[in-house]
């Protein structure tokens, strides 16, 4: 295995420790995103977004009952002026997450244009002391991590993630897809930071991010 791979799986893997010893401790009382999935605190108010920045947004996508749903995470307005990334993914508890290494927990995904030049990346499924927004929400979620060699994160499709359809799923039901947000206050923090560390325009990603959707056909 590449040694940057086996860096990139170790952060995350300690990431998702974190989460799941402090996920039922920690305040989550306030909400991100533009569909209502739940986030944890607010970002630093003392800290601007900035006026312009990236754009995070997940695909919007149809699959039969059974099938297995195919959402991609974009970014646009970020071409060379990222770093690297660190996301709690949320989905509906329905879906089922396709699984690459049961074992090691670590989820199936493609990496798209935008992380053509990425060195390391990972995908973990978080089964351990969800929060409670998370459980009562009936969500599930996933981390994703990457890193490049200087700025150099693209535009367009960052990776694909595959999640399985209930068999029985009515036609016509909306499974949501979207980010369950940790600040850099917190060990866990969700990232999207270039090399300068940048954080007002970490902030516009977070403050703009759009969900994506499984609506069953």
């Amino acid at each position: 295995m590449n040694i940057k791979r086996i860096i990139a799986m170790t952060a995350a893997a300690a990431m998702l420790a974190l989460s799941a010893a402090c996920g039922s401790d920690h305040d989550t009382s306030a909400e991100t995103g533009n569909q209502g999935v739940p986030g944890a605190v607010g970002y630093d108010s003392s800290i601007t977004a900035a006026e312009d920045g990236p754009e995070l947004m997940f695909s919007n996508v149809e699959a039969a009952a059974g099938e297995v749903a195919e959402v991609s995470l974009f970014v646009n307005g970020a071409v060379k002026n990222w770093n690297t990334c660190g996301l709690h993914i949320t989905f509906d508890d329905a879906l089922t997450c396709e699984m690459e290494d049961p074992k090691q927990n670590t989820i199936k995904y493609e990496l798209g244009a935008a992380s053509k030049r990425s060195i390391g990346s990972v995908g973990m499924l978080w089964t351990n002391k969800l929060p409670e927004e998370l459980t009562s929400n009936h969500l599930g979620s996933l981390f994703f991590t990457e890193i490049f060699e200087g700025n150099m994160g693209g535009d367009g499709e960052i990776a694909k993630f595959f999640f399985k359809v209930p068999e029985n799923a009515k036609s016509g039901t909306v499974y949501n897809i979207g980010i369950y947000y940790l600040p850099p206050d917190d060990t866990r923090s969700d990232m999207f930071r270039n090399v300068e560390g940048d954080l007002s325009l970490e902030k516009y990603a977070f403050e703009n991010w759009k969900g994506g959707t499984v609506t069953v056909k």
